[in-house]
C-alpha cells in the first residue's frame, strides 16, 4: 500500500499548473502522487502528461463544480489541494463546513480573507481602513468625484484577475458609456502608465510572499514585460520598505502560505494595486531566480519543514526571461 500523500491541482492546464506539476515530480518523488484537473480533455493538458491521475471536469461557475469537486476529492482519497482559480478558493477553504468535514489540507486563503482581499473594493476599504497607501477607485457622481474628460482611467472586473476585464478609456469616452457599465461588478482606477520612473508605462512590482504563520518571507520581481497579464520579463529590485509593508498586512489578516501583493508607482509612492491569495502566474520568474514559493508551498501542505535557503534568491540573478515550452502527447 502506497504511504504517498495525494496532491491535487486544480486548473492543471495553466502555465501555474504545469510549473507546480514539475515540481511535484522533481523534488516530491517519492511522497506524493499527482492529481490533475481541468475543464480541457487530457490530450490537451500538458500537466496531464506527467501526472498520476487526471480528470475533466466542469468550469468553476457550474452549479454542480463544488459537489462533483468534493465526490471526487473522497473518492481518490486526495490529502492536500492546491486550487488556481480565485473564483473556487472559497470552496477549497478550511473554514468552509463542507469542505472542512473533507479532512483535507489546502493552500486556500480563509473564507474571511478571500472575501476581504479577492474582491478589488473590499481590497480598497481595507486599505483606507488600516492607513495602507492603495491605488484610488472611483465611482461616478459619487464622493464628489467626477469624470475629467482629458484624463484616462482603467476599467477592471471587480473580482477578476490577471488581465481579465481590463480596459484603458479616456475620460469622454467614459462619459459616454457611464449609463452602460455595471458599476456593481466593475471598478474604476486611474491609469498609472507614466506616474512612475517609466515613460509611458505603469512601473509596477509584485512581492511574492510564503507565510507559515510564523515568519514571512517575500521577494520583489519587477515586470519589464507581460503578455494576457502574465509576466515574461523581469528584474529584481531592492526596495526598501515593502517587505514590511506586506507583513503588516499578514499581522491583519489571516494570509495562505503562498500568495502575492503587487504593487504601482504613482508619484514617488509605491501603492497596494492587488492582492493575489495564490502563487502569481508570473512566479515562475521568481522561483528560477532561487525564491522557490512552489517547492516550499508543497513541502508545507505535506507537513515538512522549508529549508530557509529554498526561499533565499540568487544575488547574482539580474534578470530572468520566460520562453515557452513543447510539450508533446501521445
Amino acid at each position: 500500500m502506497s504511504t504517498k500523500k495525494k496532491i491535487l491541482i486544480t486548473a492543471g492546464g495553466t502555465g501555474s499548473g504545469w510549473r507546480i506539476s514539475k515540481t511535484v515530480k522533481q523534488y516530491f518523488p517519492e511522497e506524493a502522487e499527482l492529481v490533475i484537473t481541468d475543464t480541457n480533455p487530457r490530450e490537451l493538458v500538458a500537466a496531464a502528461t506527467i501526472a498520476d491521475a487526471f480528470f475533466q471536469v466542469q468550469p468553476v461557475n457550474d452549479p454542480s463544480y463544488a459537489e462533483n469537486m468534493y465526490s471526487l476529492i473522497r473518492r481518490e482519497k486526495i490529502d492536500a489541494i492546491i486550487p488556481l482559480i480565485p473564483w473556487e478558493q472559497a470552496l477549497f477553504a478550511q473554514d468552509c463546513a463542507e469542505f472542512a468535514a473533507l479532512g483535507v489540507t489546502s493552500a486556500s486563503p480563509l473564507m474571511r480573507t478571500e472575501s476581504l482581499l479577492n474582491d478589488k473594493r473590499n481590497l480598497y476599504d481595507f486599505c483606507r481602513k488600516n492607513n495602507i497607501p492603495t491605488v484610488p477607485l472611483y465611482r461616478p457622481g459619487k464622493d464628489g468625484f467626477e469624470i475629467e474628460d482629458d484624463a484616462d482611467y482603467v476599467l477592471k472586473k471587480r473580482d477578476g484577475f490577471g488581465a481579465m476585464g481590463l480596459r484603458h478609456i479616456r475620460g469622454t469616452d467614459l462619459k459616454a458609456q457611464t449609463e452602460q457599465i455595471d458599476w456593481e461588478e466593475t471598478v474604476l482606477q486611474p491609469d498609472l502608465r507614466g506616474r512612475g520612473d517609466l515613460p509611458g508605462q505603469i512601473e509596477e512590482v509584485t512581492v511574492e510572499g510564503y507565510c507559515d504563520g510564523k515568519t514571512v518571507s517575500t521577494f520583489v520581481r519587477q515586470r519589464l514585460e507581460s503578455k494576457s497579464g502574465v509576466c515574461t520579463k523581469a528584474a529584481f529590485p531592492k526596495l526598501p520598505g515593502l517587505q514590511e509593508r506586506v507583513e503588516h498586512f499578514t499581522e491583519l489578516c489571516e494570509f495562505p502560505p503562498a500568495f502575492n501583493i503587487q504593487f504601482a508607482k504613482c508619484d514617488g509612492e509605491w501603492l497596494v494595486m492587488d492582492v493575489n491569495l495564490r502563487i502569481a502566474a508570473g512566479g515562475g520568474l521568481s522561483e528560477a531566480a532561487g525564491f522557490q514559493l512552489s517547492r516550499a508551498l508543497i513541502a508545507y501542505l505535506l507537513g515538512y519543514e522549508v529549508p530557509k535557503a529554498w526561499l533565499t534568491p540568487d544575488p547574482s540573478v539580474k534578470h530572468v526571461l520566460r520562453v515557452y515550452q513543447e510539450v508533446v502527447v501521445r
